[in-house]
């Protein structure tokens, strides 16, 4: 199983840091040479993302974002290469989907893992062990907001640049 992949579960089972999950398997996407925004990676991207805006408490931003991951898992058939069991992720989705709307509070997830990726994982990492605690950082919950983003900035402003000074 891919490095990306691996370091995505432990981000999510382990440290549930959401907002990392999203940066990992992103960066991992759009490394790929052919890649598209139905890709089954796209509905993993997605559902981390709802997870980090239910935490937050943010449930009209979830709900969207996880009906989004779901249209995208119903699309694909193949998850075994991100390690997870297609037919219960989607069960899992729904049932997000159902507690945003019956109003229940956000609970940690455990995704359906395949046995392959489980071993991999319990391989690669000496305390990789589901995490239901509910307590993370004000760092983790709100990483958008209290991240450095200088590197951002800095991006935006070259490339800002490089456009005007083209004109």
């Amino acid at each position: 199983m891919e490095t990306q992949v691996m370091s995505f579960h432990y981000h999510f089972h382990v440290l549930r840091h959401y907002f990392e999950c999203h940066d990992i398997l992103e960066e991992h996407w759009k490394d790929q040479p052919c890649f598209s925004k139905n890709d089954a990676i796209v509905s993993l991207i997605l559902f981390s993302t709802a997870c980090y805006h239910y935490r937050r408490g943010n449930v009209k931003g979830a709900l969207k974002t996880y009906k989004k991951s779901l249209q995208i898992a119903e699309y694909n058939d193949d998850f075994d290469h991100l390690g997870i069991e297609r037919t219960p992720y989607i069960s899992i989705i729904n049932s997000e989907i159902m507690r945003i709307a019956q109003g229940e509070a956000y609970r940690n997830i455990q995704l359906p893992l395949t046995n392959s990726c489980y071993q991999a994982l319990e391989s690669a990492y000496d305390d990789f062990e589901f995490n239901y605690n509910m307590d993370v950082s004000d760092y983790i919950k709100h990483h958008h907001l209290l991240r450095d983003r200088t590197e951002v900035i800095e991006s935006r402003t070259s490339a800002f640049n490089q456009r005007h000074s083209k004109l």
